[in-house]
Parts: structure tokens; C-alpha cells; sequence
């Protein structure tokens, strides 16, 4: 097996070494070139697929464009706060004289492999990435093959650097706001624990209880796909409980949006029957009746830690990636009117 460097992208040198032929064999092999045998490229095609070989896409391409290129890899480009961080990286790319390659998942792990095969096709000198909740094995040897980041979720079978919100923190303080106001039926909202998010923001809804020695809502905790559909069902199961909840904590941007939703078409007043805390605060959540009382996501943080980070990688040839760091932003609770002590009689 081809002993590689961190940092070391497969070659088609290095298959050719691996297999014992020349290159130009390989290169034809690969080319599917009609004079080499079909023997021969089916061996060639499974080393390049084991030792996660990827062409070398920009070898096409006009030679001397030496720029930065940094792909950024997100799962949902319609979620506010994606949209908002690939925007601060984007800017960041551009001040650094270089440019951005967006790739979409959909939170898929088979559309992210895809993905993150561009990615390296296309020679960026680097990606930050939130990856799925199952990365597939070849994203991960891509991933460590060239300088890179977890950016928001963190998987330990990957061995880099992430920069992550101090989620426990953000929703034990989002809790602990409804604790002190006199609620003890409170129902939580939020991303699956195969997320890493999803499990410190859990954590933290369950510390807060802890620590005011209450009990958590029984039933009262819905643990869904980061998905409008999945925060207005959520919401509703946890809203039809025999013993309802005076407060809600939802521990997602696009579960929120999916769970304003549902409280709507229940017919609940705000706060007066129920007290919402949501996850994110885009500008339209001042602008709500009442406005909304949310965990602040920390963008501009988490962009200039990501970057600065990935950068550090890049200009010390992979320098890092063997002591990967974790780096926490602190999200901060923003009171509005969206939250209020129970009435007499429902806390």
C-alpha cells in the first residue's frame, strides 16, 4: 500500500508506482484509451479508487493561475445562517486575493462524497466543511489528504481542526432564561444527537434542568432532521402532550422557522400561552409580533476562526493536523417579548 504524506494528493505517478507500470500507461488506462487492454484499465481503476486518486481538473485549465481557492461545503444554502457565513468567507476569500467554490450536501453523505471529489478535482488549496452525520470514508481520505476545517459539527473520525459554536452554553443559558421566569413544562426542539450540535445543545437544555433541580418535560423532547417540515410536526407533537408545555426551546434556525408555524395554526397567543425561544437570529426575528427571543449565532466568528485556521493550515503545508484543535464561539441569548412568566395556574 502507497505510504502518503498528510497533505499528499495521489498522483497518477503514484499508481503507476503502486501497480508497477509506467505512467503513460496509467494516464491512457484512466483516459479509457483504446489500445490498452480492458485488463489493464480495470486494474488501474481499482487501485486509483482505493488509493482515492481524483484528476487533476485544473491541469486543464489556463496554466498560471496560481490564486487561493477555497471550497467551502454547507448543507443548506437557504438557511440563513449558512447563507450569512458563507458570505463572511467569501469576503474573507476575496480579501486574501483569492476566491470561494460553494458545495452543497442537502445533508446528504453520498451527494457530499460527490461534492467534496469537485472539490479536490478543481485543486482548491483548501475546504471548510460541516459535514453530514455519516460521512462516507472516501470524503474523509479526501478531507485529510489537503489543509482543512470542520466548521459548526465536528466528527472524531476525522482528524482536524473544527470551529464550532459553544452550543451547550447558548441553549443551557436559553433554558435556564425560562427557569428563572417561573416555567417548569418546558419543551425542547432540536437536531438529532448524531449531530455533534445536536448533542451539546441538548446537553445543555438537560444541564439547566439539572441544575434548578427540575425535572424535563416528559415526552417533551422532539430530536429531528434540521428541516422546516420536521420543526412544524415536532412542534406540534410536543404542543398536543396531555401535559403541555408553557415554554419552548428550539435548537435549530430552520426547526424555528418550521415551529412558529405550528404554534400559529394551534392558535396560541405568544407569550400568553406559550413562551418561544428559537436558534439563530436573523433580522426578521426583531420584526415578528412579538419579537422573537433567540441564541444568537456568533457568524462573523466563526468565519475569521475558520479562516484564520485553514489559512494557518495552508501556509505550513498541512502544519496542525496532527494536534487538531477545537475552537469554540459563544452564541448569546437576545431577550425580546417572545418570552414572559406563565399565567397563574400553568407553570
Amino acid at each position: 500500500m502507497l505510504n502518503r504524506k498528510p497533505g499528499h494528493l495521489v498522483t497518477i505517478k503514484d499508481i503507476a508506482a503502486q501497480l508497477k507500470m509506467s505512467h503513460t500507461t496509467v494516464s491512457r488506462a484512466l483516459n479509457d484509451r483504446y489500445h490498452i487492454s480492458k485488463q489493464t484499465k480495470e486494474r488501474v481503476r481499482a487501485a486509483a479508487e482505493q488509493l482515492g486518486y481524483v484528476a487533476n481538473l485544473s491541469a486543464r485549465m489556463i496554466r498560471g493561475d496560481t490564486s487561493l481557492t477555497i471550497g467551502l461545503l454547507i448543507p443548506d444554502v437557504q438557511n440563513d445562517f449558512y447563507s450569512r457565513i458563507s458570505k463572511e468567507l467569501a469576503e474573507r476569500c476575496r480579501r486574501a486575493g483569492g476566491r470561494m467554490l460553494l458545495a452543497i450536501t442537502e445533508d446528504d453523505p453520498f451527494t457530499e462524497e460527490n461534492e467534496i471529489r469537485v472539490l479536490v478535482e478543481a485543486r482548491v488549496n483548501g475546504i471548510i466543511a460541516t459535514l453530514t452525520s455519516r460521512p462516507q470514508p472516501t470524503s474523509l481520505l479526501w478531507l485529510r489528504e489537503i489543509p482543512s476545517i470542520q466548521l459548526v459539527r465536528r466528527t472524531a473520525k476525522l482528524n482536524r481542526a473544527a470551529v464550532c459554536m459553544e452550543d451547550e452554553h447558548g441553549c443551557q443559558s436559553a433554558t435556564e432564561h425560562l427557569l428563572n421566569l417561573g416555567h417548569r413544562r418546558i419543551a425542547y426542539v432540536g437536531t438529532s444527537k448524531a449531530i455533534s450540535a445536536g448533542r451539546d445543545r441538548l446537553r445543555g437544555f438537560l444541564r439547566a434542568h439539572q441544575l434548578h433541580k427540575v425535572a424535563p418535560l416528559s415526552a417533551g423532547i422532539e430530536l429531528l432532521p434540521p428541516r422546516q417540515a420536521y420543526g412544524y410536526d415536532g412542534v406540534a407533537r410536543v404542543l398536543a402532550l396531555e401535559q403541555k408545555p408553557t415554554a419552548i426551546v428550539v435548537g435549530s434556525s430552520e426547526l424555528t422557522i418550521g415551529g412558529l408555524r405550528a404554534i400559529r395554526n394551534a392558535g396560541l397567543r405568544v407569550p400568553q400561552d406559550i413562551s418561544v425561544i428559537g436558534y439563530g437570529d436573523p433580522i426578521w426575528f426583531d420584526l415578528l409580533s412579538p419579537p422573537l427571543t433567540a441564541i444568537k449565532l456568533p457568524v462573523e466568528g466563526l468565519a475569521q476562526a475558520a479562516a484564520e485556521q485553514l489559512m494557518a493550515q495552508i501556509d505550513g503545508n498541512g502544519a496542525g493536523a496532527r494536534k487538531p484543535a477545537l475552537t469554540r464561539i459563544m452564541p448569546e441569548l437576545v431577550i425580546r417579548a417572545s418570552t414572559a412568566p406563565p399565567h397563574a395556574g400553568k407553570s
